[in-house]
């Protein structure tokens, strides 16, 4: 176990701290941001090396989150497959969460909200299927005296790994509390995750109050969380040894690339879900994010079950892959600048994200309008800043496939610092989204984002 570290200011003084400092860089002035999400994932770490893979890049954005827990759930690594010195799960993890710990001090310059290493490894247990722990730790944070719902996710466990922790609390709130007392816990739960929670999915009631599964379904012979480590693996020039495991200090060194898809981060997708652009909601599947777009699953009918079964058109081109495609260069940039913050020192010797502000709202949330048919909407991008001082490139489109109108639509200009747009006639409400992206001009180069989410009532 580490040497403890020295408290931290509470995560909300810091984070109020942090806003003050972006107004002071050119981020505009601090407002309060949407609520951080609270996530645990579940990791069988010491089988497939491509859960090392995503345990890399998630912690470069455990700043994104509330972390309560990391379980690791492989009591011994495969052997053969997995060639980490480490040989217990629970190891693998402590492994790449020490490497994460000396990195810490440069991260924290560049967001304070970084957790220590003290704060991850005093909420990381192992869920061996002969311990007790890790089923205590799920059923302690559901239960926390906390208004925001528990995200959590599992990122998929074969054999030789224990028996998800979730299904396991779920047996024992039901065995313990009754259908009352489990249904109350359950309705605590959001899901970003592969299925392994058995009747709790299918058959026990409630039903979950949302599941996204990021790994389903298979299309065209492709499983979706096969179809990461394509799409993204090169995107915008990316190098996995120049940006990664090349100079980027000791946890971009422990990236494996054993695996059956070189980079193919099979369980990166569950997280991405959840990272605040500024355009995802993730209680809206359907809207789209870093992991993709998600339609409902016919298999669990009159159910909020989502999987990968939307498809998006884009350059030219409908297909599925575009609704992760369409944002390749933007997360693989976004990771190679957070590799950079590992070794930088000093906020001023590494590149950040620009500052979307969306008709005056200075937040990362949804900016919700409405219309009239016939009446002109305006958006603005006024405000928006770079905190590096670069120049900043805007574009504006509408999100065609994310919004219920699908008629023709035109924005008055694309890449100025404001545009308009004709509300269209319509019969019945409908809504209609439009982004703004933003991209500075460093290198690499970074993207923030925000969306309208416009609603024409007849």
């Amino acid at each position: 176990m580490p040497r403890r570290q020295a408290a931290l200011v509470p995560i909300a003084i810091l984070a109020v701290i942090f806003a003050l400092v972006g107004g002071w860089l050119g981020a505009g002035p601090a407002a309060a941001a949407p609520p951080r999400l609270r996530l645990i994932i579940e990791t069988d770490a010491g089988g497939d090396p491509d859960d090392e893979q995503s345990l890399v890049r998630f912690l470069l954005y455990a700043n994104e989150w509330d972390v309560e827990g990391i379980i690791a759930n492989r009591p011994r690594a495969r052997e053969g497959e997995n060639r980490n010195p480490e040989r217990t799960g629970l190891g693998v993890v402590r492994r790449l969460l020490t490497a994460y710990g000396q990195c810490q001090a440069n991260l924290a310059k560049h967001d304070p909200r970084y957790p220590t290493l003290d704060q991850l490894w005093q909420r990381t247990v192992a869920g061996y299927d002969d311990t007790e722990a890790a089923v205590g730790f799920l059923i302690a944070a559901v239960d926390r005296d906390d208004p925001r719902p528990l995200w959590y996710s599992d990122w998929g466990t074969d054999s030789g790994a224990a028996k998800n922790n979730l299904r396991r609390a779920l047996d024992r709130v039901l065995r313990e509390r009754g259908p009352e007392g489990y249904a109350k816990f359950k309705r605590r739960v959001r899901l970003a995750s592969f299925d392994a929670f058995g009747e709790h999915t299918s058959t026990v009631e409630p039903p979950f109050v949302l599941w996204v599964n990021t790994f389903r379904p298979d299309l065209d012979g492709k499983r979706w969380y096969h179809r990461f480590s394509a799409l993204t693996a090169t995107a915008g020039g990316f190098d996995i040894e120049r940006d990664v495991r090349a100079g980027h200090g000791p946890l971009g060194a422990l990236y494996p690339l054993n695996t059956t898809h070189r980079q193919k981060e099979g369980d990166s997708m569950t997280f991405l879900y959840l990272v605040p652009t500024g355009m995802n909601d993730p209680q809206e599947p359907t809207w789209g994010s870093w992991a993709g777009r998600y339609g409902l699953n016919p298999q669990f009918p009159g159910r909020a079950f989502y999987w990968a079964n939307q498809q998006d058109a884009w350059n030219g081109t409908t297909s599925r892959e575009n609704t992760l495609a369409r944002w390749a260069v933007a997360l693989q940039n976004d990771f190679a600048a957070r590799m950079d913050w590992c070794v930088a020192d000093d906020f001023r010797k590494a590149n950040h994200n620009p500052v979307a502000i969306l008709n005056g709202d200075h937040t990362k949330g949804i900016v919700r309008l409405s219309a009239r048919p016939g009446e002109k909407v305006h958006l603005s991008a006024a405000d928006s800043s770079d905190p590096d001082g670069q120049v900043i490139r805007r574009r504006w489109f509408v999100y065609p496939e994310a919004g219920t109108f699908h008629g023709e639509l035109a924005l008055s200009a694309t890449d100025a610092e404001t545009t308009s747009l004709v509300a269209p006639a319509v019969k019945q409400p409908q809504t209609v989204h439009v982004i703004l992206e933003l991209e500075d001009e460093g290198r690499p180069s970074l993207f923030a984002y925000r969306r309208a989410v416009i609603t024409v009532v007849p």
